[in-house]
């Protein structure tokens, strides 16, 4: 008998069968989606008092098959669900709840929806139209005394149904048939149909079979190599390949996020993370599993990965990388929710399970029912747990190990993330100048801090050689105090971010105007006004040879062992920030040239006592201040302290030719010295020979 289809319906097929969208491969998705919810219908059905008289209709264990047939062009999903009657197929293919009709057709109408979300109205049986131009549903409901029967449309305005005589439906259940168009015939292929089935129902309760090809190889007898066999002799033996048809399960894998934690054992979480996320030589450093009540209602299971994923080691953020899927009712819905955790939490690895979220629930949606809010906020808490988890651990290296891997995310989520910074914070981790090789933490500072310190010491710098070197730590080191070395350009941003820690400040050694714990600045005021003065020749002398080059000079007696260091105002930026804006203003079009022009011009801090300034004193006294040796001399000493301090040296033409020519001088002089120890013995040698 012809039925016509319901306007909403028409208007549907009409809009998904005329359209051309990029991601035809959800419409297998929504059939097992559909499929496996028919089973689910009849497993509680079937545990009922009203269905226990209907036995014929539950002889079928509920189940999933799928068959592609290339001679006929066409794809079978078959369930052994709940199934139909004649009235069902007409009220739940002829028709559409109104509720999601309406809301889908609007989105259409405006050009807003994508068959991606097509689940979420309820209209997920019509998405066989993106690869079909003709549908047949063959059904048997599991009621008492139910029919089989043909359900058949090619996408017109009507449909029919009939009485099926065909193969018969064993109990209960539904047999779709597409017969697929010309453009679709990929998938026909078996391994297509595999593909598509391992990415998206991977974990749906119900088994689920693909009719595919097997090729065994057994042992039969070499009837050639054994013609002259001998009696007692073992025949020799072949092996064949034997090709054989038959349904091959593809979902075996267990969803282990829906049992108790207590019934999975560490083994069980090892090999789902390795199957999972296709990580087979990684063993994950942590693990949490745990539901979610409330307002949502979830299951979740979050990895920490022993190593840094691949992908994630070209790009830290790499758009490419899938680190949380999400699934509703074990069927997955997408791994691109952007938002479901912070992009400093990008290598943690898991599974969302939710039970009330619609099919192909979008980003939009998520946002607007704040349930994208409550998700974000547990995993970031289980994260954080995890990672402090691995920090306690009585065995160290592996929290070094996870620092190593992971530790600059943990550095991004301190600037991003000012929620949860105070929890980040303590999971820091630095090397020092007490520490050696070895890394510390706030906390481990604050514990070996001097008697009456009231401030944390840090210095910038491009690695961790280089802040040993740094003019600017000495100054703190030589007064016995710990000195943190941060080494990356991102240190400089994230410890914008950190400007206090429990209660103490944050210093850096580097700025202009340190005051030590142990003087206060009334006394550190006086004692460098009185060394300026005192030296006020080489101070002045070398704010004129530098003119240009530094923003002001000035003596000090921090400075143990160097000569001079260039440190930055207080609002300065360090070499290496200097050197990562400079990299980043290049590869955005720009200069490299003149950036930031003279706010960053540093402040030349001289040490008086040290031998290198003494002499130069003398040059200046003896030479006068014209004097190219004293120039040059003045200008060598910046380079120095330029160098140490971590910045790059602008010219190395001229600073090669200011080292040539004070060897040129040093060689010229011991050669000098040399000939008039020389003179004298020659000229006695002369003497004695004339006699």
């Amino acid at each position: 008998m012809d039925y016509r289809f319901q306007a909403e319906v028409g208007r549907v097929m009409d809009i998904i069968i005329n359209s051309l969208y990029s991601n035809r491969d959800v419409f297998l998705r929504e059939l097992v989606s559909n499929a496996a919810d028919a089973c689910d219908k009849k497993r509680f059905l079937s545990i009922t008092a009203a269905s226990e008289d209907a036995t014929s209709a539950t002889l079928a264990k509920p189940g999933i098959k799928i068959k592609a047939d290339k001679e006929a062009m066409t794809i079978t999903i078959e369930d052994s669900g709940v199934g139909m009657t004649k009235q069902e197929l007409i009220n739940n293919l002829g028709k559409i709840a109104q509720s999601g009709t309406k809301k889908f057709v609007e989105a259409l109408g405006e050009g807003s929806a994508d068959v991606n979300l097509i689940g979420q109205f309820g209209v997920g049986f019509y998405s066989a139209y993106l690869v079909a131009d003709k549908v047949e549903v063959v059904t048997k409901s599991m009621q008492d005394d139910s029919k089989q029967y043909r359900w058949t449309s090619d996408a017109s305005s009507e449909y029919t149904i009939a009485e099926d005589t065909s193969d018969p439906i064993e109990g209960s259940g539904t047999r779709l048939i597409l017969h697929m168009k010309d453009d679709a015939l990929e998938y026909l292929e078996t391994s297509k149909l595999e593909e598509l089935l391992q990415h998206y129902s991977e974990f749906v309760e119900f088994p689920i079979s693909v009719w595919k090809e097997k090729t065994e190889y057994k042992q039969i007898p070499d009837e050639e190599a054994n013609k002259d066999l001998k009696e007692g002799e073992e025949p020799k033996m072949k092996t064949v390949p034997e090709t054989t048809e038959a349904y091959e399960q593809m979902n075996t894998n267990k969803p282990i996020w829906l049992r108790p934690p207590s019934e999975v054992s560490e083994e069980e979480y090892k090999d789902f993370y390795q199957s999972a996320f296709r990580a087979s030589y990684d063993e994950p450093l942590a693990h949490t599993h745990f539901s979610l009540e409330g307002q949502i209602e979830c299951k979740s299971i979050l990895y920490i990965p022993g190593m840094l994923p691949f992908e994630l080691s070209r790009d830290m953020f790499d758009e490419d990388s899938r680190n949380i899927r999400l699934y509703v009712k074990r069927v997955f819905i997408n791994d691109k929710f952007e938002d479901i955790v912070p992009r400093w939490l990008k290598f943690v690895r898991g599974v969302v399970d939710s039970q009330d979220l619609p099919l192909n629930v979008s980003r939009e949606i998520l946002q607007k029912s704040k349930v994208l809010s409550i998700i974000n906020k547990r995993l970031v808490r289980k994260s954080l747990d995890m990672i402090q988890s691995i920090a306690q651990d009585e065995d160290e290296s592996k929290y070094i190990m996870f620092w190593n891997n992971f530790g600059k995310y943990l550095k991004v989520g301190v600037i991003e993330d000012q929620r949860n910074k105070d929890d980040i914070i303590p999971l820091l981790r630095f090397f020092s100048s007490k520490s050696v090789d070895e890394y510390t933490s706030f906390d481990q500072y604050v514990e070996g801090m001097k008697e009456g310190q009231k401030s944390i010491y840090y210095v910038t710098a491009d690695g961790k050689e280089k802040a040993k070197m740094s003019p600017a730590a000495e100054k703190v080191r030589s007064r016995g105090y710990e000195v943190l070395y941060l080494t990356e350009p991102l240190d400089e941003i994230m410890i914008e971010s950190v400007r206090n820690y429990k209660d103490f400040k944050l210093v850096d050694v580097s700025k202009e105007g340190l005051n030590l714990d142990d003087e206060d600045k009334e006394s550190r005021k006086k004692k460098e006004d009185e060394l300026n003065e005192s030296h006020k020749t080489v101070k002045d002398y070398l704010e004129g040879a530098l003119a240009g080059k530094v923003q002001k000079v000035k003596m000090t007696d921090l400075l143990s062992e160097s000569p001079a260091a260039l440190v930055q105002s207080a609002y300065g930026m360090s070499p290496t920030m200097q050197r990562y804006m400079k990299a980043q203003n290049v590869a955005s079009g720009g200069s490299d040239t003149g950036m930031m022009g003279s706010f960053n011009q540093a402040v030349l801090e001289v040490n008086p006592s040290h031998p290198i300034v003494k002499d130069l004193d003398r040059m200046i006294r003896t030479e006068g201040e014209d004097s190219d040796e004293a120039k040059n001399f003045a200008v060598l000493l910046y380079d120095v302290a330029a160098l140490t301090s971590g910045y790059e040296i602008e010219d190395s033409g001229d600073f090669a030719q200011r080292i040539l020519t004070l060897m040129t001088t040093k060689v010229r002089n011991d050669v000098q010295d040399a000939e008039k120890v020389e003179t004298p013995a020659e000229t006695v040698e002369s003497g004695s020979n004339e006699d």
